[in-house]
Formats: C-alpha cells, structure tokens, sequence
C-alpha cells in the first residue's frame, strides 16, 4: 500500500472531526442579545365606569293639543305655528251666538223663578197666619209650603243652568292650557269643529323627556334608575346627570333598537325635537386595574402585557375589560402596582432583557 494514499484519507476524517467540535462548541455558546430601551408605568387602580353610547332626542314632556271644548265655527285665529303662547292667551274665537242667547235665556228663567219664589214665600207667610187665626187647616199650609219647595229647586237648576251656559260662553274663546310653542296650527276661519278636536299642538320646553336607544343586546343590562349624562350641541357645558325612568317593553322594527326614557326640567337652552348625547352607567368598578393602551400587546397566544422586574420582564397573558384612549382595565393577570412596559413593549418577548428609559408620569 502506498504511504500517500493512507495519509490523504485519515487527514479528511481529522479534519471532518474538527468541523463538527467547532460547531458544537459555537452552538453551546449564543451571541449576546441586546437591551431594548422601554418606558414603564406601575398598574393603578381607579374607578372605572362600563359606558354605553347613544344620540337621541328631546321631546316636550308636556305636549298638549290645544282643543275646543264646545262645538262650533271658527271665526277667527290669533296665532300661527312657531309663535310663543302664555297660558291663558286667546289662540281663536268660536261663533259665540247660541251660546250667548243660550246664556241670555238661562239667566232669564233664573229671574221668572226667582219672582215667582218670593210670590210663593208671601203665599206661605200668609197661610201660616190664617191658620193661626184658624181660617184655614194645617193640610192647605203644607200644601203651599211644598210649592213653595219645588219653586225652590227649579231656581238652584236653573241658577246651575246659567253657569253651565256662561261656561259655554267662555269656552268659545279657546285659551291655551300651558306656556309654549304653537307647533302646528290644525283648523282655519269658517272651519266648524266639534267639542274636542284639535285646533292647535302645543309644545312646551320646560319639562323635557328624553328618548334615547340602544341595541337590543344590551336589554338584559338596562334598569330603570341606571346614571344618564346627557349633553346637547346647543348647549355643550356640563353634562345632565339623572336617572333612566322609563324602559320601554318592546325593540323598535325598524332599528332593532330598546329605548330608555327619563324626565327631566329644562335646564336653560335645550329645546324639545333636538338631538341629544347620552351614555349610561351600565356598571362602576371602585378599584379597578388599569394600564396604559400601549402596555397591552396582541400576540398569537392572546392578549399580553410585560412585567418589569430589575432588568427582565416576564410575559403574562391578560384579560381585558374596559378600554379608552387613557387606560385599559385589566379584569385579570396583573395586580396594582406592578411595573409594566409601556413604550417599545411590542419589541419585547418573554424574558427580554430590557434598559428603561424613564417611566411614564416620572
């Protein structure tokens, strides 16, 4: 055998070997991963409200339909639709002439009876004398102190008579029953309408109610006496904080929607058939955690957050409940307190080393 060819085969198998070790030994012996830079902030607790959103709208908690109450035609109409009322003011005229004649004729009877009720009470006097002197019996005194009793009741109807008919009178003037707005204007001179038809609506705007909906999944959250804060375009100062009154027992056809109700007094400005912002308070946590937005990341695994500690952090997946522009609520995994990475946290993984920057609000 040649030496050569020997030695050429046992340098290859040295050298594949010298390979490998090398290999073996880089592998054991990773490169030196860098710090990230982060900013922190420590869990807090606070009181967290679960708010819910809806535009509404104002109505007049107080809208009457201004209607005759008695029937005739319309002479005349002193007021048109988005003109201010007072209650009491004249808004039209009724043909007042039956009523009047009819008034005029009660008051006339009322004065034949009363006529004739003194006539009668001369009659009794007269009769009780005589029969004191025994001129006449007993029976005939009775029978003329009872005429005298129902001349007596005839005068108190016919007196009623005559108040009914000056009533009447009165209600040919048709008055409006409330401060406001004429909203509609119903009827026109020459117009014949009966007791109780509508001539004008009337819209108030010191007492408000206000409608607002809500989607249909939320019905099982709604409770009568549930926080409303209401603002409205007009008027954006402070919010209106009152309670829900009113939840209606039906969802809407056409918007699939369940409306709250509440009631309020007009706080200067806000004006019925507007619109109106409202959240509810569907529930308030006193001493809920909470993190800023940017400490949260969304993972494959979940939702998670890094927990600082010295120069490590560790991940932890988390739950989440009410979330803001200023802060998220942890419902669970993080306790209040905890140092959490905030500022370059989407850059980090479970055991990163990290170099903090400064934390946030320092």
């Amino acid at each position: 055998m040649n030496m050569r060819t020997w030695i050429r085969p046992g340098c290859a198998v040295l050298l594949a070997l010298m390979l490998v070790a090398c290999g073996q030994e880089d592998a054991a012996a990773p490169p030196d991963q860098p710090a990230v830079l982060i900013t922190t902030e420590l869990a807090e607790q606070q009181v967290v409200e679960d708010l819910e959103f809806s535009l509404g709208r104002l109505q007049s908690n107080v809208d009457p339909r201004i209607a005759a109450e008695v029937s005739g035609r319309v002479l005349s109409v002193a007021v048109e639709a988005g003109e201010s009322v007072q209650r009491g003011q004249v808004v039209a005229q009724l043909d007042a002439a039956d009523y009047r004649a009819a008034a005029d004729g009660a008051a006339a009877d009322v004065r034949r009876l009363e006529a004739l009720v003194e006539q009668q009470q001369r009659q009794v006097e007269r009769y009780r004398q005589l029969v004191q002197e025994n001129f006449f019996s007993v029976n005939a005194l009775d029978e003329v102190e009872a005429q005298l009793t129902a001349l007596r009741a005839q005068l108190a109807a016919a007196r009623s008579g005559v108040d009914r008919a000056r009533n009447n009178l009165d209600r040919t003037a048709v008055r409006a029953p409330a401060s406001g707005v004429i909203a509609e204007r119903l009827v026109s001179p020459g117009d014949y309408i009966g007791a109780g038809n509508p001539l004008f609506h009337l819209s108030t705007d010191q007492m408000l109610r206000v409608v607002l909906p809500f989607p249909e999944v939320l019905s099982s959250r709604l409770a009568v006496g549930q926080t409303l804060r209401l603002r409205v375009p007009t008027a954006p100062g402070m919010p209106v904080e009152l309670p829900i009154t009113e939840i209606r027992p039906v969802i809407g056809a056409q918007n699939r929607a369940i409306e709250v109700l509440a009631e309020m007094r007009n706080p200067g400005g806000w004006r019925p058939g507007g619109s109106v912002n409202g959240e509810v308070v569907l529930s308030r946590r006193e001493d809920a955690v909470v993190i800023p937005p940017l400490a949260v990341i969304r993972r494959p695994s979940g939702l998670v957050v890094y927990v600082v500690t010295d120069d490590q952090v560790q991940e932890r997946l988390v739950k989440v409940g009410v979330e803001t522009a200023e802060f998220v609520e942890i419902v669970e995994g993080l306790e209040a307190g905890e140092q959490v990475a905030v500022e370059g946290a989407s850059y980090l993984t479970d055991g990163a080393r990290v170099r903090i920057a400064q934390e946030r609000g320092a």
